[in-house]
């Protein structure tokens, strides 16, 4: 108490503080800082666009009685994503450049280009594994987002020309359960709200896996996942 008296007598009789000099390294770590903050700020801004699609939902897949590949591939306006012909080369040259990215290694490598559709609120991932050998799209991850979600250099804005998009047999996000069972049939059941359609079989000497992983809410589509391999 009796240094903060003494502190105001100065102020009051005129004390002048002295100048505290900042060397030049402690300034360049203030501005690292700064920078720092701001692009976790920017992040926050975009929604984390640039973190990498919603990880699979389904532990454990078991095959379903259905009689044929459930996807396929996605169509994102008039373009058509085939899955395990389609190249990240024609993706972008069709939609627009947008960064790709990748994390993992061996069995947990992924690879994927990353749009937002601002008109119809959603977000697509278009994802190839290590079987893809870094070319060829042979997934997807489709996410319903809300309106106050922007879109990113890491994830852009498709325009409302793509705004339009489905699987096969023109399910997406917002279809009713009830029109999934009746184009697909009756589903297989994981934990969290869940449903998927696991198809294992031969296209002349290929072997064949395509599933579908489906998360409701409401008995209504909000969250999209699919891969596709073909092996012989």
């Amino acid at each position: 108490m009796d240094n903060i008296v003494a502190l105001y007598g100065h102020l009051e009789a005129g004390y002048t503080p002295r100048k505290v000099s900042i060397s030049r390294w402690a300034l360049m770590e203030i501005v690292r800082v700064i920078a720092v903050l701001c692009s976790f700020l920017s992040s926050l801004a975009y929604g984390a666009s640039s973190a990498p699609p919603p990880s699979w939902p389904v532990p454990d897949i078991k095959t379903s009685s259905i009689s044929t590949q459930p996807v396929t591939g996605v169509t994102l306006g008039s373009f058509e994503v085939v899955f395990e012909r389609t190249t990240f080369k024609d993706v972008v040259g069709a939609l627009g450049e947008a960064p790709i990215q990748q994390q993992g290694d061996a069995g947990e490598f992924q690879m994927w280009v990353c749009y937002t559709l601002v008109a119809s609120h959603a977000r697509v991932w278009l994802t190839s594994s290590e079987l893809g050998g870094q070319k060829y799209i042979d997934g997807m991850v489709a996410l319903r987002i809300s309106s106050d979600v922007k879109s990113s250099p890491e994830c852009p804005d498709l325009g409302s020309q793509h705004a339009l998009a489905a699987i096969d047999r023109g399910i997406w996000l917002g279809t009713p359960l009830q029109k999934v069972k009746a184009i697909l049939g009756r589903p297989n059941k994981s934990p969290k709200a869940v449903i998927y359609y696991s198809y294992a079989g031969k296209d002349g000497t290929f072997d064949v896996n395509s599933t579908l992983a489906l998360r409701m809410r409401n008995n209504i589509v909000t969250e999209l996942h699919a891969m596709h391999s073909a092996t012989n």
